[in-house]
């Protein structure tokens, strides 16, 4: 099979789970050659992009990248937003309210910073409301409530601190799925000529968009289930061993 597109989630996948962290020197070299052969080479993260800049810099990537969970479409060549998908109005005083309730802080997100909940004004776009440090009990309560509400789309995801879990909230027209699929009409490829790599829950929808799900092996064990392929761990240079068996091997 020939990909033409490949795309790839961020942390615990392309870097070890890190802010400031960076490809190591193997997958840094193996996505150079995957982009030499002619091959999209996309990220597809929840990180927003003041957040991601430095690693598509250091790639030097050309491709389409999926950003904030896939409110965001970034064009690396122009250097711009291209599509965004805002949280509907009618949903943000709902999931204000919730995170009232169980004291949590959330923060704004406007397309371009985040804003303290507290300092939103009624006139500012919002992107997406992010919960940065959720016990798994509250994590809970609030994915349940605000499961309730048909506008918006639920993200879990493992906080900087890795005794918490974190909550995006975001439209339900925005998620890795739909980003890579508005991708692959830019890029007129399909499905099965993409692979998509990811290891956390917020990466199902980047693998049910693609024609060959690859899992990480230190990815969670409901997204292993649904793999075509279990590559190494992020420690071992998994985006390496994927890119070496099924495109330059090809």
């Amino acid at each position: 099979m020939k990909y033409k597109a490949l795309f790839l989630d961020v942390d615990g996948t392309t870097v070890v789970h890190g802010v400031d962290n960076l490809p190591s020197p193997r997958v840094t070299e193996a996505i150079h050659k995957c982009k030499d052969k002619g091959i999209s080479v996309c990220l597809a993260t929840s990180r927003t992009l003041r957040v991601t800049h430095k690693i598509i810099e250091h790639l030097d990537l050309s491709g389409y990248c999926v950003l904030s969970s896939g409110t965001q479409i970034y064009d690396p060549v122009k250097k711009k937003i291209i599509i965004e998908k805002k949280l509907p109005d009618d949903a943000i005083a709902t999931i204000l309210a919730v995170a009232k309730k169980y004291k949590q802080e959330c923060k704004i997100f406007d397309g371009k910073k985040e804003i303290a909940a507290e300092k939103i004004h009624s006139t500012e776009v919002v992107v997406g409301i992010y919960f940065p440090q959720l016990k798994f009990s509250i994590f809970e309560k609030i994915h349940k409530e605000l499961s309730s509400v048909s506008s918006i789309s639920l993200h879990r995801m493992p906080a900087w601190d890795k005794r918490f879990e974190c909550l995006d909230v975001i439209s339900k027209d925005a998620s890795k799925l739909h980003g890579i699929s508005e991708v692959a009409e830019l890029l007129k490829i399909h499905t099965h000529e993409m692979i998509g790599v990811g290891d956390g829950y917020n990466d199902f929808p980047l693998l049910m968009a693609c024609g060959l799900k690859i899992a990480m092996g230190n990815g969670v064990p409901e997204l292993k289930a649904i793999a075509d392929f279990i590559a190494p761990s992020v420690e071992d240079d998994g985006i390496a061993t994927v890119i070496e068996k099924f495109i330059l091997h090809e």
